[in-house]
């Protein structure tokens, strides 16, 4: 098959299939790629093409779409191995040989044309573009969609003007990666800025090793606590208060996890305060349930039933999370709370929260908040069933996604209650 690129005529011939408008600039730049020597098994990504001729006008979001129905359209046409893809909707890369492709009049003529149709600023004020695209990921992560924030920076930034430019991508990505459970980059990650000198460094280090330890929180957490510990320590004392609140909650998680839950309620209240200071809003959301959690189990230790102040925290949460637009992509809120107003006796309160849960399970998709979505469900059914779902059937989706999660002690109590409902239902 061979590709033609006529800049002259403003089109492209893929045999016998004719392009035009963008997708001239979207193959020239493609041919162009292939047909260089250090670039010809190099991807494009989707902001190498808003920049150039009609892609110029679009919001950097719709291109990976446009091109995603460009590749949808040439599998239709049979034409679908011509353009590989490290996901449809963020970069490209030909795979016809430079053999095949043509130039109309010429490479060098293709390549001027392109350049005369590009946006690219001057080296002097490039990192204004990447401002913008840690703006826009940073965003995208307050929305909810830690995949487009990665597509967002998969190219590097340029560090030339500032250091933290650098330190700032990296946090969003480890913080996307934690999100999307990509636990190789954010380890990668952590290991990059590990032993980083310089301040934004060491405060993006501390915070991505606070990410790290929540990832390995269903693991010996009383180990990874000791090693926190003195990172806080250190923190203190350097006085960053941005990462120490971040650390600090995460102390929290494990204190919890290891089974001292008064312990934790301390270090997620001065988490929450640490990070209302510092303007960490999605982190004070998490914060603010942290402490409902850790309120409800040592009221549960103490022998106490759960009191409304346990509540109160859940609607602070939920109150950050409606009016700040940030934890909309987690159900974990909703899901605990459903599960705590069961243990309350209130299963109307309980249902509400439910069905709260249910439709952001919906969207967001992810394995633990599903796990745990199903899992109350059969509790909140088994207990005062109204004939809406099947526990059983819903224990055992939750204990399957336990078991992908790998959450081993929400795993041992969801087959115990599952044996439990077996038991009950042959009687």
């Amino acid at each position: 098959m061979r590709l033609v690129v006529d800049v002259e005529a403003e089109r492209v011939l893929i045999g016998s299939e004719e392009l035009r408008n963008q997708w001239v600039d979207f193959y020239a730049i493609l041919t162009l790629a292939r047909t260089h020597e250090e670039t010809s098994e190099s991807f494009v990504g989707a902001d190498t093409i808003f920049r150039t001729g009609p892609w110029r006008h679009k919001v950097p979001a719709s291109v990976g779409k446009e091109v995603a129905r460009h590749l949808s359209m040439l599998d239709e046409k049979s034409l679908g191995t011509l353009i590989a893809s490290r996901g449809k909707t963020r970069s490209w890369r030909l795979t016809v040989p430079p053999r095949s492709i043509r130039f109309m009049p010429s490479r060098e003529e293709v390549a001027r044309w392109v350049e005369s149709r590009s946006v690219r600023p001057r080296d002097e004020n490039a990192w204004v573009v990447d401002l913008r695209r840690l703006v826009e990921a940073t965003l995208f992560l307050y929305e909810g969609k830690a995949e487009q924030a990665l597509s967002h920076l998969e190219q590097p930034v340029d560090a030339s003007m500032d250091p933290a430019v650098e330190a700032w991508a990296s946090l969003i990505r480890g913080r996307a990666a934690y999100r999307c459970g990509d636990e190789e980059l954010l380890s990668s990650l952590h290991e990059v800025w590990l032993r980083r000198a310089d301040g934004p460094g060491r405060t993006v280090s501390a915070k991505l090793r606070a990410l790290v330890s929540a990832r390995n929180r269903f693991e010996k957490p009383d180990a990874v606590l000791r090693t926190l510990s003195r990172l806080a320590a250190e923190l203190e004392l350097r006085g960053d208060t941005a990462a120490l609140g971040s650390v600090v909650n995460v102390m929290g998680l494990l204190a919890r996890r290891a089974g001292h839950p008064a312990a934790a309620m301390a270090h997620h209240l001065r988490a929450a305060v640490l990070l209302g200071i510092t303007g960490d809003y999605p982190s004070l959301e998490g914060a603010l349930m942290n402490l409902a959690n850790c309120r409800r189990e040592a009221l549960q230790k103490a022998n106490q039933p759960i009191d409304e102040a346990v509540f109160m925290l859940v609607e602070l949460a939920r109150l950050v999370c409606s009016r700040l637009g940030v934890g909309i992509d987690s159900a974990q809120t909703e899901v605990a709370a459903a599960q705590w107003a069961l243990e309350a006796g209130d299963s109307v309160r309980a249902r509400y929260y439910l069905r709260e849960a249910e439709s952001i399970v919906e969207r967001a998709g992810d394995t633990f908040d599903n796990a745990c979505f199903h899992f109350a469900r059969a509790r909140i059914e088994h207990a005062s069933p109204d004939g809406s779902s099947d526990p059983i059937k819903d224990m055992r989706i939750a204990r399957n996604l336990f078991e992908e999660a790998g959450d081993r002690k929400a795993l041992a109590e969801t087959n115990r209650l599952l044996k439990q409902y077996l038991e009950e239902k042959r009687k």
